[in-house]
């Protein structure tokens, strides 16, 4: 495995690839501790985390792309301020696997994804050629947003070194509010009523469970009348039980939470995001809860992820991904078997969007060299 100090080191190894027509593969930190074969990488960039430019006055901060998500984390809290992107094993995961795999969570309610963060990146196309997108200030309209093709390009397109974020101060305090129902009609009520007040959330989630999730950034003066607000718009709705209220500091994790407990290999969990209209985020987690499976929905954006053993991907197939196909969902697979991967990639290929795809994919590899890090478990 070759771990480059420097972008020269990386692009004198990256020729030699080149040159003999080898695939390029990126290894990960993030699962490094599954061993078989697919995690098997020839390149790795975590040397490449250093900062290279943090005017924090200026809100905005760029980093190479091997430092991990916490790392980022713990210098931006040197200056109360903070990357509003939720990712699993932050520890783990690098600055370049969020990007790729377009990690986004909880926040996303109040603060969008990365496509609303990431302001530039330098980057490595597969000929071995570093280019630049977008730059390092907010204000910026100087030429293409290349570099939102590569959120969510699974590494394929070209692997990012250099990051520009724009970021925001810690907020002094959360409110954060769960409640719980068994009736999924009411869990339906429950999120019509809350996105028709006159205030945003950071966090509005629900679950498959029949929670209802909500966390509200402000000062703690602000927050006491926005729960009354809540507490009264919710306990108007017969069969919605209030479990917690309560300010924090922090804002609710479950989104965390219920991945960190299920992504290690040795586990055997499956995990697909699926994207549908918000009104319809209800309906996915009934008919996840239906399958026996685990969900959590983003509310305001229709972005659920669903997560089971791979013992029950029969059920998945016969019902959940069936009924997904009505819907014209959007699916991707985060974590998966190569047959259910298969399955997904048959059934929620959208045709009218591959010669697109093709044409974008040749401009950045067209010997295609890059192998893509979608992560794979057998089974």
């Amino acid at each position: 495995m070759f771990q480059p100090d420097s972008i020269d080191e990386l692009k004198s190894w990256w020729s030699t690839q080149v040159e003999q027509q080898l695939p390029i593969r990126w290894r990960h930190r993030w699962r490094s501790a599954d061993t078989t074969e697919r995690a098997i990488r020839d390149l790795s960039i975590t040397r490449l985390n250093r900062v290279i430019d943090y005017p924090h006055r200026d809100m905005t901060v760029t980093v190479q792309t091997g430092m991990t998500v916490a790392e980022l984390d713990q210098i931006l809290k040197e200056h109360h301020q903070v990357l509003p992107i939720d990712v699993p094993e932050p520890d783990r995961m690098t600055i370049a696997e969020m990007i790729c795999g377009n990690w986004f969570g909880s926040r996303c309610a109040g603060h969008g994804t990365l496509r609303d963060w990431l302001l530039g990146v330098t980057a490595i196309d597969s000929r071995g050629r570093i280019f630049h997108s977008g730059g390092r200030v907010v204000k910026n309209v100087a030429g293409y947003d290349v570099q939102k093709f590569l959120i969510g390009s699974r590494g394929e397109l070209a692997i990012p070194l250099e990051a520009s974020f724009k970021v925001i101060p810690i907020p002094e305090a959360y409110l954060n509010c769960v409640y719980q129902t068994d009736d999924f009609l009411l869990l339906q009520e429950a999120w019509q009523t809350i996105r028709n007040l006159p205030f945003d959330c950071n966090i509005f989630d629900m679950t498959s469970s029949g929670r209802l999730e909500i966390s509200i950034a402000g000062l703690p003066q602000s927050n006491e009348a926005l729960r009354d607000q809540i507490h009264t718009t919710l306990s108007s709705i017969a069969g919605m039980s209030e479990i917690q209220t309560t300010d924090n500091s922090e804002e609710i994790d479950s989104w965390k939470s219920l991945l960190e407990s299920i992504i290690h290999p040795q586990d055997r969990h499956f995990v697909i995001r699926v994207g549908v209209r918000p009104s319809q985020t209800v309906e996915v987690l009934q008919l996840a809860a239906d399958c026996g499976l685990k969900a959590i929905g983003h509310a305001s954006r229709g972005a659920i992820v669903v997560t089971g053993v791979l013992n029950v991907v029969t059920s998945v197939q016969n019902k959940l991904l069936t009924r997904l196909a009505e819907l014209n969902a959007n699916v991707e697979c985060l974590e998966a078997s190569k047959s259910l991967y298969d399955l997904i990639h048959t059934n929620f290929e959208h045709p009218n969007l591959s010669p697109l795809s093709e044409k974008i994919r040749n401009a950045f590899d067209p010997q295609r060299l890059l192998k893509s890090n979608a992560v794979m478990v057998e089974g």
